[in-house]
């Protein structure tokens, strides 16, 4: 009997911490999939997937009160950089900073570069 309560609380414990680990406060979407379509076959079209794909990725994560994945706004001001947008540029690219401080180095460093902001 006592063997059965331990192996019980162990099991309730350890599943505890299985589901704990499993929960994410990121929403990535289908974001390793788009990537990789632009590292494999790099397009305009490609690239406007994977920069439709990282709008959508930051709107699903507001709407379910999530973190933004890191790297997900520096991506964005690099398509806005690259289109010319340097305003835009530089508000994802502080918005990234806001959101990942240890991201603030090379943020800060990206906004200080000139006045257009360059790709990084």
């Amino acid at each position: 009997m006592k063997i059965f309560l331990i192996i019980a609380i162990q099991f309730f414990l350890l599943s505890g911490c299985a589901t704990k680990v499993s929960q994410s406060n990121l929403y990535w979407g289908e974001y390793s999939r788009t990537l990789y379509n632009t590292k494999k076959e790099p397009s305009p079209s490609s690239n406007a997937e994977h920069e439709k794909e990282l709008n959508e990725i930051v709107e699903k994560s507001k709407n379910m009160r999530l973190r933004v994945p890191p790297g997900v706004y520096a991506e964005l001001g690099i398509f806005s950089n690259d289109r010319g947008d340097y305003e835009q540029a530089k508000a994802y690219f502080k918005l990234e900073q806001e959101n990942y401080p240890k991201a603030e180095v090379l943020m800060k460093r990206t906004l200080n570069n000139s006045t257009q902001v360059k790709t990084i």
